[in-house]
């Protein structure tokens, strides 16, 4: 039988259980998924609530933003069909970009876990499907209609028996119908080992549901990040950054306001939502800011709502970080990337020393989609990384920031898709330098083969403003995209590639830390080995720590 109180030995197990139980969905869903979005991609991610839809736990791996949006969508599911609606076997799906993720890709499923009758908890996952029809997931739609099909929340499963007509709507209305349901079930096998498991855990404990001991976690982790925000100045501090927009730059403006217990995010100033692809919905801005927020602060408990708790997000309606129905919003993350540097900029007078200098984010992800050499229609996102801003002790890495979703492999990639990949390599001279530097850009070089066409749909972004340098360093370079050598390709415009073409990335680098003049000459050299400087920026950069010979 359960204890009549929760002692501090019993919380530290049983949420450490919980935890590697959202670590098993994780497992599962990306071992059970089709589509690479999710197997090779990561992009996706689950998580526990308790029977209000307060979220109490998250895994350690996923995509970072959607577990923010959970935290405010599972609670949207639950006022449109109220805990003492739902029934055993019940799942509720949902890609309303209003509601979730910003993006008609990006489906959140959610699943009630009962006990005989009783609920006891709710677990949910968000996964970017390959496809929802329309124009194919890009920059330049002019309302949300053009990038496909909404679908509010709706019952997939009702008390454990499918819903033939949702399927068969999403079957007819998708280009890799196959790929896109077995996404679909495998995201509730996902939930459905959660649930299963957790089920075991409240056996085993004796619990009636995870409120109780949720209510002990959330509260944990909220003095955890209170305490964290003690310790910062009080008052406003304010960050801008201009980013490269669609036909027109954006200029993205944040105020921080910390009292000493709590930290608001003030938005106004932000440039009105755009014509194109580019805007953002609140959720997704809300989860952004906060999630920059939290790594700047780093506080001592695992993230969950209590973490979340004391941060609070305004944009005013109609701007792009709170675009409005019927808004196209399927390139939100050209534009939502952005707010990580705006929000640093801000911390940077809060935590010197704490925050980043500008990376090469937003990650380019064009998609490409067409006919594979087997007689398939594939949709693909092509995640092409480039270099992160170097910390204030540290040089940058190369990996996609905030969200690094791992590229796909080469061998995989060009086995199923008529692409021969003819370079994957560092970008020298796209650091940006300083005491220390950013990491590097990448040069990414691939042909078509086959004997047809394939589209790609840009979604590219950093082409006009470079990734700054913090305190004296430099910025990186802009990033660069051409066909055939010659013709520049516009970075958010969809257009088709014939046989034989030939695409050409090159991808910004990260902003360095700190003046160039005080990187260790060692440090110069070894860059100098690795290729990603030449020795002629050395020598004009670095002058006497320039180790050439």
């Amino acid at each position: 039988m359960a204890k009549a109180r929760l002692d501090p030995l019993d919380i530290g197990i049983w949420w450490n259980r919980l935890l590697s139980i959202a670590d098993e969905g994780t497992v599962t869903l990306k071992r059970t998924a089709f589509s690479r979005n999710v197997t090779e991609a990561d992009d996706f991610s689950n998580a526990i609530f308790d029977t209000r839809g307060v979220m109490i736990a998250q895994p350690s791996q996923g995509e970072v933003a959607f577990l923010g949006v959970m935290s405010t969508e599972v609670k949207a599911f639950l006022e449109r069909f109220p805990a003492r609606t739902l029934r055993p076997g019940d799942v509720i799906i949902s890609n309303d970009p209003w509601l979730g993720a910003s993006q008609l890709n990006d489906y959140t499923m959610m699943t009630p876990v009962f006990v005989g009758r009783r609920l006891a908890a709710i677990v949910a996952c968000c996964a970017h499907s390959p496809d929802v029809g329309g124009r194919v997931l890009s920059s330049d739609s002019t309302d949300v209609h053009e990038e496909g099909f909404i679908i509010p929340p709706s019952f997939l499963y009702r008390a454990g028996k499918p819903n033939p007509d949702l399927f068969a709507f999403i079957r007819a209305n998708v280009r890799v119908p196959d790929i896109v349901v077995g996404d679909l079930m495998a995201m509730v096998t996902s939930n459905g080992v959660v649930a299963r498991r957790l089920r075991e855990f409240l056996k085993e404990t004796g619990l009636r549901n995870v409120d109780a001991l949720g209510a002990e976690i959330v509260a944990r982790s909220e003095r955890a990040m209170r305490a964290a925000i003690a310790k910062l100045p009080r008052g406003t501090f304010r960050g801008e950054v201009e980013a490269d927009g669609d036909d027109e730059p954006i200029r993205i403006k944040v105020a921080l306001t910390c009292d000493g217990k709590r930290i608001h995010a003030d938005l106004t100033g932000t440039s009105a939502q755009t014509a194109r692809g580019v805007n953002v919905t609140m959720n997704w801005t809300y989860s952004d800011v906060v999630h920059a927020i939290l790594c700047a602060l780093r506080p001592e408990s695992p993230i969950n709502a209590g973490s979340m708790a004391p941060i609070t997000v305004f944009a005013p309606k109609g701007s792009v970080l709170n675009a409005q129905y019927p808004a196209a919003v399927g390139a939100r993350v050209l534009a939502a990337h952005h707010l990580y540097y705006a929000v640093f900029r801000a911390l940077a007078h809060l935590l010197p020393g704490q925050v980043l200098a500008d990376s090469a984010a937003p990650t380019w992800v064009p998609v490409l989609s067409g006919t594979s050499q087997n007689g398939d229609r594939f949709v693909e996102i092509l995640i092409v990384h480039g270099g992160v801003g170097a910390r204030a002790s540290k040089d940058g890495l190369f990996v996609a920031f905030p969200d690094h979703p791992p590229s796909t492999h080469v061998e995989i990639f060009e086995n199923e898709k008529p692409i021969v990949v003819e370079a994957k390599e560092f970008l020298p001279d796209s650091a940006g330098a300083g005491r220390f530097r950013g990491g590097p850009g990448l040069h990414f070089r691939f042909r078509v083969t086959g004997d047809k066409p394939v589209r790609i749909a840009m979604r590219a972004d950093r082409v006009r403003v470079a990734p700054q340098g913090f305190a004296g360093g430099h910025a990186g370079s802009v990033g660069k995209a051409t066909l055939n050598d010659r013709d520049a390709i516009h970075p958010k415009r969809t257009i088709f590639l014939q046989p034989g073409d030939v695409v050409d990335f090159k991808t910004p680098g990260g902003g360095g830390f700190h003046d160039p003049s005080g990187r260790d000459p060692a440090a110069v050299a070894l860059d100098l080995e690795n290729e990603m400087l030449t020795p002629e920026a050395a020598r004009r950069i670095y002058g006497r720590n320039a180790a050439v010979r």
